[in-house]
């Protein structure tokens, strides 16, 4: 079960700074959510310029890189650009293609086909641009950990200038400039451009100022793409350049990623950051993980309209046939690990196969660790070599982590979240072995539930097609500033199925005063344990789905969790709901010893007219007319140590989800008729859900709390509850007569429990009840496994004399307690 974390713990507040700005308090209370409070910081948020992207000579390097390239250029050198196959590799290429273009200078470019070469600079491809009078090789977006290939490029005479933005090992390649913001010895203000945006800084400080911003258009569409599908952190140059790059994309700056719009149907669409991650990047993408990463760059340097729309299909085409593989892979690695029991004990998961396409495993990685929240690292193995990719989650740097394995691999790069390498078959199962270990030491099991930052709960009033446009204000979305996650609670399921080609996609129809449609890309997995009917809490974003030229509301499902369940049983809940509802032999055993005692019917027995406040406390909680709730306990500031009191199945289902909330705090959570158990004093805060059954357990309540801050989370309209709950145990002879007959009918065995939940036609606690009461009576012995719903049965002989079962010390406590309901409450 995921964490939620509510970053605003209150609907959202008028706040003068935003009103005074025209921001809506949606968005506004989203921006305090982020950090961003000044007048200053919500204008460059809002409206970055280009004006604030940094002067590119602040990067270490970049002077020798420039005055490289000018000589080059002055003495007619053949210039290569060597890139990568992904998004971010294909768009540093093409960019840089663009700008010689621009000056009018032939350049060449080499991009690795992924599946005969792999990732980075290697000896084959240097021969290569050796052989055609290369001297000067500029990489974008790999490079920097390629010391052996830059001497081998060295000893044919051929410079080296890296731009790459990947973390650095222990030694930098002996390149003429090596131009990466995440080195050492580096003083630029932000590590967090892309492979892009290093080359579209090349760019820059390659043009001047003046030429620079008054060709900007021709590149900030693609450094975008980049940005977005390399996953970088949305703030600072990256914000202004995706920004603005969003505001002109497929306006006809760049012919091909016109064509790769109208091929994602998205032409007169506007552009989200989504689309980008989810509809461009892709296309992109696969053609790179198939082995023609050229058509990418093909695509963005053309100058023909014809020609960029035929490349984009062929992209499309690839897409698909992309989509395929990743379907295959992804059900044989499923398959590997429900069959291999072993893996549920590691903290990151080494999986390989044979015949995976080693282009595609990089995204069945990331599916992986989404569905697991771990690390995973997927490896093809190709005879006795194996090519592997590694996605990971927050608070582990899978980067680091492989840095520590390095002798077991030929050769990895990568950063904190994602890397690649290549190593010997034979050393997989040691390379699973060790990471682990440093996986034990670095993660515990809290750091493998995945926290999702929920901006606040939202009233289901302010979900329309309005808000879905003010979110656009807070775009692009990314890494630090995400799209943002709202939560509803208390949705009733009305459907539930899963869909698309595989039915590995989730759609819900949920009503919360009106129905809302509910998508799950990939979460089928999801729906298990629901059934229509449930009341269910959800976290969502928010989108709008256009079908039939129109437009309407659709909430993109992020988690759900149980929030009441149609039926008791089946439920994970049955048991504790047992022990809430039937009181344990031990507790019947302790109140038979006070009998004859005390006068436990007599409210002023209870009372202590000495202490006003206690008058008051007790007045307040019981009376139905008076009673009033505290502010919803979502909006309150929990302590230390809290505890959760519930009385009523409802009350018991409302503590639950509010507890759900509060993951990182204590709190228990106990009935009342333990209240005399209870040393209560210490904890800061008490919540009580329901009202209490009698006077004598608000005196005991009033008593024992202390200086504890005492919190009332129902109301005159929950008083209903607790009438149900003592309608539920009521005694009904008959109802015994039909279960022991339906027994009689087994006498001997092992049943489903459902199947006698439904044989009987008794509600389950109720059942419940009766089972144990025949047991109390020697009427029956039984053993009930509620994990596996079954129920071991065997009856007894019947005894000579006929039982009184109201005379049983379990319906003969429960009666106690109803009598001293009834008096209380004046029924």
């Amino acid at each position: 079960m995921k964490k939620w974390n509510i970053l605003h713990r209150q609907e959202p507040s008028r706040n003068d700074l935003m009103e005074s700005m025209s921001i809506p308090e949606e968005i506004g209370q989203i921006l305090l959510n982020r950090g961003v409070e000044t007048q200053d910081q919500v204008k460059m948020f809002t409206d970055p310029s280009l004006k604030y992207l940094r002067d590119p000579f602040q990067l270490k390097d970049m002077d020798r890189a420039v005055e490289r390239v000018r000589r080059a250029i002055s003495e007619n050198e053949k210039i290569w650009i060597f890139g990568d196959y992904d998004v971010d590799g294909v768009s540093s290429t093409s960019i840089m293609i663009l700008y010689f273009k621009s000056i009018g200078y032939p350049v060449d470019y080499y991009i690795p086909n992924r599946l005969e070469e792999g990732y980075g600079l290697n000896t084959e491809a240097i021969d290569h641009i050796a052989s055609k009078d290369g001297s000067l090789i500029i990489t974008v977006d790999c490079g920097i950990t390629s010391v052996k290939e830059v001497d081998y490029a060295k000893g044919l005479g051929i410079d080296v200038i890296i731009t790459d933005h990947h973390e650095c090992q222990e030694k930098l390649p002996d390149a003429y400039a090596v131009v990466d913001p995440k080195r050492d010895d580096s003083s630029y203000p932000f590590e967090g451009i892309c492979g892009c945006g290093v080359a579209f800084k090349l760019i820059h400080a390659l043009s001047g100022n003046e030429e620079f911003y008054r060709n900007i258009n021709r590149y900030l569409e693609i450094v975008s793409l980049a940005t977005i599908c390399d996953i970088m952190p949305i703030l600072d140059e990256n914000r202004i350049i995706v920004k603005n790059g969003m505001e002109i994309l497929g306006q006809g700056n760049n012919l091909g990623m016109q064509a790769l719009l109208e091929v994602c149907g998205l032409d007169g669409t506007k552009i989200k950051s989504s689309h980008l991650g989810f509809a461009i990047g892709p296309r992109i993408n696969a053609s790179g993980r198939l082995g023609f990463s050229k058509l990418g760059v093909e695509l963005f340097t053309s100058d023909s309209l014809e020609e960029a729309k035929s490349l984009a299909l062929m992209m499309d085409s690839k897409n698909t046939e992309r989509q395929e593989v990743e379907a295959r892979i992804h059900m044989e690695v499923e398959e590997i690990l429900s069959k291999d029991t072993s893996y549920k004990d590691d903290k990151v998961l080494v999986i390989s196969g044979k015949d995976w396409h080693h282009g595609i495993i990089g995204i069945v990685a990331s599916k992986v660790t989404e569905k697991y929240y771990k690390p995973c690292i997927l490896l093809c193995q190709e005879g006795d070599m194996a090519v592997g990719s590694a996605r990971s989650i927050k608070g582990f740097d899978i980067f680091s982590a492989l840095y520590e394995c390095r002798d077991y691999m030929t050769k990895f790069g990568g950063h904190q979240q994602a890397a690649g390498m290549s190593m010997e078959v034979a050393k997989i199962a040691l390379l699973r072995e060790k990471i682990n270990k440093i996986a034990n030491y670095e993660l515990n099991q809290e750091d493998l539930v995945e926290v999702i930052k929920v901006e606040y709960e939202i009233d289901q009033a302010s979900l329309d097609l309005d808000l879905v446009d003010n979110l656009h204000i807070l775009e692009p979305f990314g890494i630090k500033n995400p799209t943002p996650y709202f939560m509803m609670r208390n949705c009733l399921l009305k459907r539930l199925m899963p869909i698309g080609r595989d039915k590995n996609h989730l759609k819900l129809l949920v009503e919360k005063d009106r129905d809302f449609d509910v998508i799950g890309f990939n979460m089928a997995y999801l729906g298990t344990g629901y059934q229509e009917g449930d009341l269910i809490d959800l976290v969502f974003q928010v989108d709008s789905n256009t079908f039939n030229n129109r437009t309407s509301l659709q909430l993109l499902l992020k988690d759900m969790r149980l929030s009441k369940p149609k039926s008791l049983y089946p439920g994970p809940h049955y048991g504790e709901i047992i022990d809430l509802m039937i009181p344990d032999p031990g507790e019947v055993t302790h109140r038979a010893t006070q009998d004859g005692k005390e006068d436990t019917t007599s409210r002023d027995k209870y009372v202590d007219y000495t202490n006003i406040d206690n008058i008051f406390k007790i007045k307040t909680l019981s009376d139905a007319k008076e009673v009033e709730k505290s502010p919803n306990i979502v909006f309150l500031g929990l302590g230390d140590s809290n505890l959760m009191l519930v009385n009523t199945i409802n009350g018991y289902f409302r503590a639950l989800s509010d507890k759900n909330l509060y993951y990182d705090q204590k709190i228990d959570l106990i009935y009342p008729r333990n209240i005399d158990k209870m040393d209560l004093k210490v904890y800061n805060k008490i919540i009580v859900y329901d009202y209490l059954d009698s006077y004598d357990q608000y005196n005991n309540l009033v008593e024992k709390i202390g200086d504890s801050d005492l919190l009332i989370n129902y109301d005159k309209s929950d008083f209903i509850y607790l009438k149900n709950k003592f309608k539920m145990l009521e005694f009904d002879r008959k109802e015994f007569v039909v279960v022991y007959k339906k027994l009689m009918g087994i006498n001997i065995g092992k049943i489903k429990y459902s199947q006698l939940i439904e044989a009987t036609g008794l509600n389950p606690i109720k059942l419940n009840l009766i089972l144990k009461v025949l047991k109390a009576e020697n009427l029956l012995s039984f053993d009930l496994n509620l994990d596996r719903d079954t129920i071991q049965i065997e009856v007894l002989p019947r005894p000579d004399a006929k039982l009184d079962l109201e005379k049983n010390k379990i319906i003969e406590y429960i009666g106690e307690d109803y009598k001293k309901f009834v008096e209380t409450y004046n029924l």
